[in-house]
């Protein structure tokens, strides 16, 4: 495994680093690669085999998945490159641990790797660092924990515990040093109502960060100014995008045990789903066991009966006419069918960012497909866990 390595890396990858100005990736989109990256792995859940990780076949997957600067791939390449009877550079960031590779690490790994080629755009006032800073102290908890018995963490047969005091701790430290101070109150929120000295296992931990990944998106953007319209686009059709909280599903009712304490309103942490209004109509796309039905539904804007609306981004007028909606709308309609539906792949994100093409007023948001894009994972990452973790949050049998 050599230099050359670094130089598979997608050139789409590193076009879309280089987006908007050429400043690199953000955070989010970072975490958002390594978590794709993660589950092309085959993991189980929050871990996965060391051995199997460690392999020439997987470490080049990653190393292809890494977005990088071309004036950086020698230096990404270094991070690869094996030497006899060594393991690489990369591997030794993972911090293997009794035969496993725990998520937060690779996400730590794969994130700090993307910065030794370039490729993160150089942002502090940004929550997605904040987390990853959140991420890493709490990594040094767990870490400190195995010389100091008298942590807030516990360590119990080769399995890490954070308390509850310990975690609110943190997430106070995070709000004094933050630009978004209330992001990190709201946070903490999520934790009240449970004792101080419960524990959390390092599954839930990671459960709650990659939950707090997508909010911190929907939070800096809360407050997005809607486009001034041209005279031109003033008479076209207002076309704007609704986002939910998948609050009423029951696998992510499931999720919200831990994300969120009772009384908290909006659930702070899930999976997300969005939905297109144009023409006093808003359009989305789900899932359907039968072949015969379509995926695509037309509901009243923002009351989908199994979500909680969340916020609005506009996204202009279209120049299309009404009869132009109406056969966009049912050439979808024969394109989505429900049972064509996948959580990750083909979802209700990736309807409404088709659909708004076709009005031409552009893709959606990318940080709305990213928000998406991993709440889903965090499901499909408790699905695939070890039956104990998944009836500790919440799955009690295989069938759920």
């Amino acid at each position: 495994l050599s230099f050359a390595i670094s130089l598979h890396t997608p050139k789409r990858v590193w076009q879309r680093a280089m987006a908007g100005g050429g400043q690199g990736l953000n955070s989010g989109s970072v975490a958002e690669a390594a978590l794709t990256t993660w589950f092309e792995l085959d993991p189980e859940g929050y871990a996965i085999d060391a051995a199997s990780i460690s392999k020439t076949p997987s470490l080049r997957r990653i190393a292809a998945s890494i977005p990088c600067r071309p004036a950086a791939a020698a230096e990404l390449g270094r991070l690869f490159a094996e030497a006899e009877g060594e393991s690489t550079i990369f591997y030794q960031m993972l911090r293997p641990q009794d035969g496993k590779v725990q998520f937060l690490y690779f996400w730590k790994a794969f994130a700090e790797a993307a910065r030794i080629a370039g490729a993160v755009a150089i942002d502090t006032e940004n929550l997605s660092v904040e987390l990853e800073m959140l991420r890493d102290r709490i990594l040094r908890c767990v870490e400190e924990a195995l010389l100091d018995d008298t942590s807030s963490v516990g360590t119990k047969a080769s399995k890490t515990e954070l308390s509850v005091g310990g975690l609110q701790q943190e997430l106070g430290r995070a709000s004094s040093m933050s630009a978004y101070p209330e992001f990190w109150q709201k946070a903490a929120d999520c934790l009240k109502g449970r004792e101080e000295a419960e524990s959390l296992s390092l599954e839930e931990v990671t459960t709650l960060l990659l939950s707090w990944l997508p909010d911190a998106s929907l939070f800096e953007h809360r407050t997005d100014a809607p486009p001034t319209p041209t005279p031109a686009q003033a008479g076209g059709l207002r076309v704007l995008l609704h986002v939910y909280d998948v609050s009423q599903e029951s696998s992510i009712q499931k999720i919200n045990k831990v994300l969120a304490y009772k009384h908290f309103p909006l659930k702070f942490g899930g999976v997300f789903h969005a939905g297109v209004e144009v023409n006093a109509m808003e359009w989305c796309f789900g899932f359907s066991a039968s072949k015969t039905h379509p995926g695509v539904s037309c509901i009243q804007p923002k009351t989908h009966p199994q979500h909680h609306y969340r916020q609005t981004v506009d996204m202009g007028y279209t120049k299309c006419s009404d009869a132009d909606v109406i056969e966009i709308v049912t050439q979808l309609l024969e394109e989505y069918p429900g049972d064509d539906y996948d959580l990750l792949r083909r979802n209700c994100c990736h309807f409404a960012d088709d659909f708004t093409r076709r009005l031409g007023v552009g893709g959606i948001p990318g940080w709305v497909m990213r928000l998406a894009k991993v709440g889903a994972s965090v499901d499909s990452m408790i699905q695939s866990a070890p039956k104990p973790i998944r009836q500790r949050l919440g799955y009690g049998s295989d069938s759920d």
